[in-house]
């Protein structure tokens, strides 16, 4: 490419130039670092950090020399994805503060995250508006050695074994939970067959009940007939022939 264009054509950003620009970027070279603000940032674009922002490319040049004057050793890049609109750069960043001995040396990991946009609508030239960083806390702890054996043979045993103990009484306590609830759900199971047997019962009795008062019904209008054709026959007078019944058993006498 010649004379570093000014703006990028989307059908060009290929991998191994999106490579050369974020290598660039990250170089502590000036001479490689400052043609990629020049020609592949807007004017306004941001640069934010776990523990920082500003705008502008000068502000980011300067936030940039400010690392590098702290630093020795450039970042690693250990890979870059990039979709067309975003490059996301893994990379490891070593930090050796110059004013302690070089030996003194901590590898973070961190992830930079390029957003391009077009300079027109449909133009299709695309530039970065925005620049972030972002360092992940298990990165920080494992970056010091003595917190890092800490961190990984002890907090994280301790936390693993207070996790997977908390989860096996949760289970146990669902388990026993389920029992009560397939319990509960017998007992009402039971209890409304219960409930139909009594209702059946019930209403047998009650069909008995009608018949035992129709019998009843019944029988005291039978009886009631008999006793009132007995009390019928007995007071009426008696008729001649019984008369001479009776005058034929007085002569005899």
């Amino acid at each position: 490419m010649s004379d570093l264009d000014t703006e990028i054509q989307s059908d060009s950003l290929s991998s191994s130039l999106i490579k050369d620009i974020v290598e660039d970027l990250l170089s502590y070279d000036a001479s490689r670092r400052k043609p990629i603000f020049c020609y592949y940032f807007f004017d306004d674009a941001e640069l934010t950090s776990p523990v920082m922002s500003t705008s502008g490319i000068a502000n980011i040049q300067y936030v940039y020399l400010v690392w590098q004057a702290l630093n020795r050793q450039e970042p690693t890049i250990n890979n870059i994805v990039f979709d067309g609109n975003t490059a996301i750069v893994h990379l490891i960043q070593n930090i050796s503060p110059r004013i302690f001995p070089s030996f003194i040396s901590l590898q973070v990991p961190s992830i930079t995250t390029l957003h391009f946009r077009e300079t027109e609508q449909d133009s299709g030239l695309l530039k970065i508006y925005k620049q972030e960083d972002s360092w992940t806390l298990e990165g920080l702890v494992q970056s010091v050695p003595l917190i890092s054996f800490w961190y990984t043979h002890v907090l994280r045993v301790v936390m693993g074994k207070l996790v997977t103990t908390t989860g096996d009484l949760l289970d146990a306590a669902f388990q026993h939970a389920q029992k009560m609830s397939l319990r509960g759900k017998d007992i009402q199971r039971l209890g409304r067959q219960l409930a139909l047997e009594n209702i059946e019962k019930l209403d047998g009795y009650r069909a008995n009940l009608h018949e035992n008062y129709l019998e009843g019904i019944r029988e005291w209008r039978e009886n009631y007939k008999a006793y009132n054709l007995g009390n019928t026959v007995a007071s009426q007078p008696p008729t001649g022939h019984d008369m001479l019944i009776e005058n034929s058993s007085v002569s005899k006498d």
